[in-house]
């Protein structure tokens, strides 16, 4: 008499199952099948003789599949030369351990150049379930990859994120532990969960590592105008199979936008019922007319200013970093406690110490030059004149100055 056995599991497997199309299910890598024969025989006198054994053994080869990738959201805004960091989440889908390295290609639009890329890879474990998983199962067992002394079983870890199915149900957990101490006995070991499972899960089934990868898109300068794109294709390509590859699935837009500021300075007579200002304002600011030209003054009259700095330009970025000076024009003198800010446009004007470090503007008598730290969250500081620490605009905000000086 002949006994076959394929030792798996301390089962026997049957022999010539179908894989579904995809590999849904399927054998891990690096699995040891050993067949073992017995021949069990009698002399002549019919006395029974120590059977005999023969084995043969074959390891099953990992078969590269295209993995899983994600397409990043859109960035919006960027700025130019600018490094943009896009997080893709990546999905084993293979029977075992695989590298899987980045590339990325770029479509720009009203940009110089393309953008540059980083090119990182990443090694993900996978495996198969070797017995049926039922649900709210904590420990699923998986073939025995031959190696019992590295804590991990075909690249996975505790610790790592796998999929339990990544291509149907996709069930997501978290690996607790592994306990490889069975694998050269019963060609098996455990993987036990952080949690129970959802679903249950047939013999066979996938099951693979997921982690994220950063790509570190690097922008180019716009060509002309407020506004560029680069339009960001990354495929992650298996190691082991070159031919294997997996591209997402929509491009991710960088949007690359830059300032465009205009600065406009306006002036009118203060002086109480003067008749020094022309008829028709240029513009009007918090209920205040002021002018572009034609206004006149006595020696003594107090002449105001304003200062418009304008980032609302269609497509603009953001302006950071914005520091006004102005130098106080001659045969006039700087009225001390004057200066009023409006950071944003909001339409509410602050009153700014220009002796107070803490405030965004102060007056440099020596040179006779004030300076404003316009936008957003400005600050004069202790740096000394001119250093302070200058404001932002978000695209479509306006900033507004106003000033006293009195003509000598």
């Amino acid at each position: 008499m002949k006994t076959f056995q394929r030792l798996f599991g301390g089962t026997a497997i049957i022999a010539g199952a179908a894989l579904l199309p995809g590999m849904a299910l399927a054998t891990a890598a690096n699995t040891t099948i050993t067949n073992t024969v017995t021949v069990n025989y009698t002399d002549a006198a019919n006395n029974a003789q120590t059977p005999l054994e023969a084995s043969v053994a074959i390891t099953v080869n990992l078969v590269a599949s295209a993995p899983l990738l994600t397409s990043p959201a859109d960035v919006d805004p960027s700025t130019e030369d600018t490094d943009v960091d896009l997080t893709y989440t990546i999905t084993s889908t293979a029977n075992g351990p695989d590298t899987y390295n980045f590339s990325s290609a770029d479509t720009r639009t009203n940009m110089v150049a393309d953008a540059t890329f980083t090119t990182p890879g990443i090694l993900l474990g996978a495996t198969t379930v070797a017995s049926p998983i039922a649900a709210a199962a904590t420990v699923i067992t998986v073939p025995f990859d031959g190696n019992d002394a590295d804590s991990s079983v075909n690249g996975l870890e505790a610790g790592d994120t796998i999929v339990i199915d990544p291509t149907g149900a996709a069930e997501v957990a978290t690996i607790d532990s592994i306990d490889e101490s069975t694998g050269t006995t019963s060609n098996t070991v455990t993987i036990t969960l952080s949690a129970g499972t959802t679903g249950a899960f047939p013999y066979g089934t996938l099951i693979g590592e997921r982690d994220d990868v950063i790509v570190t898109v690097t922008t180019d300068t716009i060509t002309a105008g407020t506004s560029g794109t680069h339009s960001v294709l990354t495929t992650a390509t298996s190691v082991d199979d070159n031919a294997v590859f997996t591209t997402q699935a929509t491009a991710t837009v960088i949007t690359v936008r830059q300032p465009v500021l205009t600065i406009t300075k306006f002036v009118r007579n203060d002086t109480p019922a003067t008749t020094f200002n022309p008829a028709v304002a240029s513009i009007t600011v918090d209920g205040v007319d002021y002018y572009l030209a034609g206004v006149t003054g006595n020696p003594g009259d107090t002449m105001q200013y304003l200062i418009m700095i304008d980032n609302s330009a269609a497509g603009a970025g953001a302006a950071s970093n914005i520091v006004v000076s102005d130098p106080v024009p001659q045969f006039t003198s700087y009225q001390a406690g004057t200066i009023e800010l409006d950071a944003t446009g909001t339409g509410v004007f602050v009153a700014q110490d220009d002796g107070d470090a803490t405030d965004a503007a102060e007056f440099d008598g020596g040179a006779n030059v004030v300076y404003v730290y316009a936008g957003a969250a400005g600050s004069a500081g202790a740096a000394g004149f001119g250093n302070g620490t200058g404001g932002t605009l978000a695209a479509g905000e306006i900033s507004y100055i106003r000033f006293d000086v009195a003509i000598d």
